[in-house]
């Protein structure tokens, strides 16, 4: 069963485990540990009155096909707290749109998106039904209430993470009497909670997080050891995708007798996932345990081969099998969230800035709602669409070049591509008399206006009225 109270969520690191990933195109250190980021790449967490234990992030699917209001979902970012699910109106951008609410105060304890990216599954709190729904309900122009909106199931279970294994599986850790548990639900049923199956039933120890690697395998461990010594906090195992068939099947496998040791203890197990190449991000904290906390782990996706095959766990001391990324300088926050974005090759690293150098506090809180940070990590091969030097995961106009992210009127859009001066959303004549007030303008000027600027030259001329045109009748979003 769930443990109920934030004191036991702290302890095994919390509430997530989006789809996570890593980067290793071969086994040399300066491939493995090269995800760079910039101060510039970094987001802010919305702006909500319904505050949570946290707000999560996740991400939709780069297989999705599914559009919102004009929004293509694809590997964009969404962020869940106390009552609403935001949508990040455009990469790079600390802007973010409402596409859900709930009168149900969330507090969310993971939401993920099949690998399709048709189906979503939230999470919400202790006592609480996980949400399972078709991620076309979401909208910008009319949010539903997913605790009334007709299509989707409210299922009662006991929770910490979920992740999906296909369009149909979702996996989930719970709490139970003597540890944790995981088992998985139907999603394909009408009523997914009159068919749970067990999977492994006798964790001896916290939940910790869930995650698939690219071939199926399941990795997950030891949240918090409160039930012996068998299992340290931060153990991480992993099973074949044979064994998870044979489970899903009605064998049920043992933590302790099954499976592979894949790390020792790396800080509380959580926020798992992998990336494109098939290596580990692993986040959480240890604060009440190991005392190991203030960063992600990575894992090569080579140890992930090496263990499966019978090899040794992962060397932390290798820098080819392990690094760490750690956007807060203090290392002191007492749980890390990742979430990776296979479409973007980005990871999101959180960090809560409540001390800072010289002073810092011995831990800083992760449920202080203030002061706190995300930081984007990109591996080297990122995508850059527009070739402006800057990732499509930072980019506020990734489909135009402008390399100085100029955004005047803060909408999230880059003024390079965004000809909405009045910010409601459509391309049209009350656009147009704002350009025709500042045409042939110069900075000097009183009636400059940055906005038409497209091209940042300090005039407003020709050049720039041909990009207005090119927008013409447009309606957001705008890249």
């Amino acid at each position: 069963m769930k443990t109920t109270n934030r004191f036991v969520r702290w302890l095994s690191a919390a509430f997530l485990v989006t789809s996570i990933g890593t980067v290793a195109r071969d086994a040399s250190a300066d491939d493995f540990a090269d995800y760079s980021t910039r101060p510039t790449f970094a987001l802010k967490p919305p702006v909500t009155t319904t505050p949570g234990f946290g707000t999560l992030y996740g991400t939709f699917s780069s297989k999705t096909d599914v559009v919102v209001d004009g929004y293509t979902l694809k590997g964009r970012i969404f962020a869940v707290d106390g009552g609403t699910i935001w949508l990040q109106k455009n990469y790079g951008a600390s802007v973010w749109v409402k596409i859900a609410s709930s009168a149900r105060h969330m507090d969310p304890s993971f939401a993920r998106v099949t690998p399709d990216g048709k189906t979503f599954a939230i999470g919400t709190q202790s006592g609480s039904p996980i949400f399972i729904g078709a991620t076309s309900l979401f909208s910008v122009k009319s949010p539903p209430e997913l605790s009334t909106v007709t299509g989707v199931k409210s299922v009662i279970a006991q929770f910490y993470d979920g992740v999906w294994r296909d369009n149909r599986y979702l996996f989930i850790n719970a709490g139970a009497a003597n540890g944790s548990t995981v088992y998985a639900i139907d999603a394909s049923l009408a009523d997914p909670a009159s068919a749970f199956i067990p999977i492994l039933p006798d964790i001896p120890g916290a939940s910790s997080g869930l995650a698939f690697d690219k071939s199926g395998n399941f990795i997950t461990g030891n949240g918090y050891t409160y039930a012996g010594d068998v299992s340290r906090t931060g153990q991480l195992k992993i099973w074949s995708a044979a064994d998870i068939a044979a489970a899903l099947a009605g064998t049920p496998l043992s933590y302790l007798n099954s499976g592979h040791v894949l790390a020792d203890s790396i800080l509380s197990a959580a926020y798992l996932g992998v990336d494109a190449n098939n290596n580990l991000y692993v986040g959480g904290g240890g604060r009440f345990d190991t005392g190991d906390v203030g960063y992600a782990g990575l894992v090569s996706g080579t140890v992930i081969t090496r263990v499966l095959a019978g090899g040794a766990p992962v060397n932390k001391a290798s820098s080819t099998e392990y690094t760490e990324i750690a956007p807060d300088p203090c290392r002191n926050d007492d749980t890390t969230q990742v979430t990776y974005v296979e479409e973007l090759k980005m990871a999101i690293v959180t960090a809560k800035m409540t001390s800072k150098p010289p002073n810092c506090a011995e831990f800083d809180d992760y449920d202080d709602p203030t002061n706190t940070a995300v930081q984007l990590y990109f591996a080297p091969d990122a995508p850059d669409t527009d070739g402006d030097g800057i990732p499509d995961g930072a980019d506020n106009a990734w489909l135009t070049p402008n390399p100085d992210q100029t955004d005047s009127d803060g909408d999230g859009f880059g003024d390079v591509a965004d000809a909405d001066f009045n910010n409601d959303d459509v391309v049209d004549d009350k656009d147009l008399s704002i350009f025709v007030d500042t045409y042939l303008a110069t900075k000097t000027d009183p009636n400059f206006d940055a906005r038409p600027d497209f091209d940042g030259n300090g005039k407003i001329d020709d050049a720039d009225y041909a990009v207005f045109l090119k927008y013409w009748g447009k309606a957001a979003p705008f890249y």
